[in-house]
Formats: structure tokens, sequence, C-alpha cells
């Protein structure tokens, strides 16, 4: 009994440190993708032009920045917790096992001591020869049966305690070596994260200066995102299903990025200005900024449902997959046609990009039947 109770207590053990380790790796993988969009900003952030539009892009961009930023501090900071809970866990256990552990080697040395002074197989033949028959002779065999498998487990009980309590002491090692190093790590980000914080607020303060054109420029994003909005539902309205694609409903989360390498800048729905205050923007979808190439890809297999020219944002192409719509503006160099079949990463065409100008930004939309949906939450992280 004491054998199993004692497997039990090491297997709950085992699982909660199981647990632990699977929530730390999982912040570890969320931080990867997280300094990977970190790059990713940094790379855009080297056009340094000194125009309204590059300074109002550079706004956009660096608040992501932050944005992330905080999510990866945020990340640290809780496995910095798991850590310390899975330090003081541990703790709690080698004090218990090392209070055990003392418990079963007096009973041990006594199980040892006793089976020295009963070495002679004479004494034990004796114990058997003066047994009143064979009944109670097959008893005191049974019992020195169970006595020498009780010692036998003691002994297993004792390497088993010992064995745990050292990969306990490399465990709890490892684990505050870990901790400094994400200590450190923490360190390096809230500095870098109060430099990028600065970098914003300058550039705001410039930017602000400059009221009647950020105006002026909302209000013209403002009308170009209702031609599209009006352009899309006129188009729901006329238009059949497609047979393709009609799994689309069940690739939330996992649809491929329609560029290949790029940084949201402005967010679905409504939010705030990033310069203006007390003043809102809406988004019906999201707005890429592209760092790697500038080719627009199909997010899953559909059918160009239309091809069509928008003020503000160049060329757009809607892709019909059953129910679902997915739209790419401010494209040029288009690749498909009406009616054409494309599957996820076929190419359409290319994000259209200013005279001079080092990156594009491409706005992409999701609607299922007439109702907006956030993008962000379909493509992969």
């Amino acid at each position: 009994m004491k054998l199993l109770i004692f497997r039990i207590v090491l297997l709950s053990i085992v699982v909660s440190q199981a647990l632990m380790g699977q929530n730390v790796d999982n912040l570890r993988s969320q931080r990867d993708l997280l300094l990977k969009e970190i790059a990713n900003t940094n790379k855009l952030l080297q056009d340094k032009r000194s125009t309204r539009e590059s300074a109002f892009q550079q706004v956009q961009v660096i608040a992501r920045e932050v944005s992330v930023r905080e999510q990866l501090l945020a990340s640290l900071e809780q496995e910095i917790s798991l850590i310390d809970q899975s330090l003081e866990f541990n703790q709690l256990q080698i004090n218990k096992l090392e209070v055990d552990l003392n418990a079963i080697k007096q009973e041990y040395a006594l199980l040892i001591q006793d089976t020295y002074k009963r070495r002679n197989a004479l004494e034990e033949l004796a114990f058997f020869m003066s047994a009143n028959g064979f009944s109670e002779a097959y008893r005191r065999y049974r019992l020195l049966k169970e006595y020498s498998q009780y010692r036998q487990n003691q002994g297993r009980i004792l390497k088993d305690s010992q064995d745990k309590l050292r990969a306990l002491l490399q465990d709890i090692k490892a684990q505050r070596d870990q901790k400094e190093k994400s200590l450190q790590e923490l360190e390096r980000e809230y500095r870098l994260l109060e430099n990028s914080r600065r970098e914003k607020n300058r550039l705001v303060t410039n930017l602000q200066k400059e009221e009647q054109w950020l105006l002026t420029n909302l209000r013209a994003k403002e009308k170009q995102a209702k031609d599209l909005e009006n352009r899309i539902l006129e188009y729901i309205r006329t238009a059949s299903v497609s047979n393709l694609g009609t799994d689309f409903k069940d690739f939330a989360g996992k649809l491929i990025w329609p560029v290949s390498s790029g940084v949201i800048v402005n967010r679905f729905g409504e939010h705030e200005h990033p310069v203006l205050k007390n003043v809102t923007i809406k988004n019906n979808g999201i707005d890429i900024q592209s760092v790697a190439g500038d080719d627009v890809f199909a997010v899953h297999m559909g059918e160009v449902s239309r091809v069509v020219a928008i003020p503000g944002y160049n060329t757009a192409v809607i892709v019909r997959h059953g129910t679902f719509l997915t739209v790419y503006a401010n494209m040029r160099e288009v690749a498909v046609k009406q009616g054409q079949s494309v599957n996820a990463g076929t190419i359409l065409g290319k994000v259209y990009k200013e005279t001079g100008q080092a990156n594009g930004v491409l706005h992409f939309e999701i609607w299922n039947g007439n109702q907006k949906l956030d993008p962000a939450k379909w493509l992969r992280p």
C-alpha cells in the first residue's frame, strides 16, 4: 500500500510539472511570434523619409510595435510567475520527500538489522519445523514470504525517493537559471518599450501640427472605404454563391496571409485615431503593410468574382468562397480575371506602392453574407 501511495504521489508531481512545463512552452512559442512581428516592424521603420504620409505610416507601425512589446512583457511576466510557482511547488515536494526519506531510511535500517539477525537458514527451518501441522507451517511460510516482499518494496521506495529528490534538485537549478535569463530579457524589453514609446510620442507631437491635413486625409479615407463597402454590398445582392471553397468556415485562425510578410498597421473595427485626440476611425477590414516582397496571395480556394477599380484603393479583387468573400484592395498589376478559379497561395497581383515608396499597404477584408468579420482572427499566427 505504501508503494502504491508513493507512486501516486510521484505521478501527481510528474503531471503537475508537465502541465507547468507545457504552459511555459506555450508562452515561449507565443513570444517567438511576437518577436517575429517586432522584427517586421523594425524593417518597416528603416524607411526614414520625412513626408507627412511616411510619418503617419511610421506612427501606425510604431504603435503596433508598442502594442506587441507590451504583449511580450506580459508574456515574460507570466512565464516568471509560472517558474516561481513551479519552484515553490518543487521545494514543497523536496521538503516532503526529505521527511519521508528519513522515515523510510530508519524503517529500512531496522528491516536490514532484523534480516541480519535471522540470516541463518537453520533458524527459518526451525521456525517451520516447530509448527503444529501443515496449515500452520504454510501460514508461517506465507508470513516469511510477505516479510521478504515488504523488505524489497521498502528498498524500491527508498531508491525511487532518492532518484526523485535528485531530479527535483536538478529541476530547481534549471528553473532558477531560466528565471534569471527571463528577468534579464524582461529588463531589456522594458528599455526597448520605453524607447519605442518615446519615439512614438515624438512622431505624434510632430504630426499633431498637421491636424488639418490629418482630418482631410481621414475624411478621404472614410469616403474611399464607404465606396468599397457599397461595391461589395452591391455585388452581394446580385451574385450567386460559389461552389468553390465552401469549407472556408473551417479555416478560422488557419488561413495563409495575403502577403508573404507584413504588419497589421490598422486593425478591424472602431478605435482611436493614432494621432488625433477624441477622433475615432472605423475599418471594415485590416491594413497590412508589406515587409518582404509585394505579391498578394489568395488566402483560400475560391472563385474570382470581381476585379474593380476603387478610387483611393486602386484595384480591388473580390474572391468568393461559398458564402464567404475575401477582398484584396490597393493592388496593382492584377494577375487574375473574373470567373477564374484560385487556390490558397495563387498570386492575385501586387501591393500598390507610391513612387519611391519602400513598402505598400494592402487592405484586406472578410465577409460572410453581409456581415463583416475581423480578418486578424482568421489568419494563422
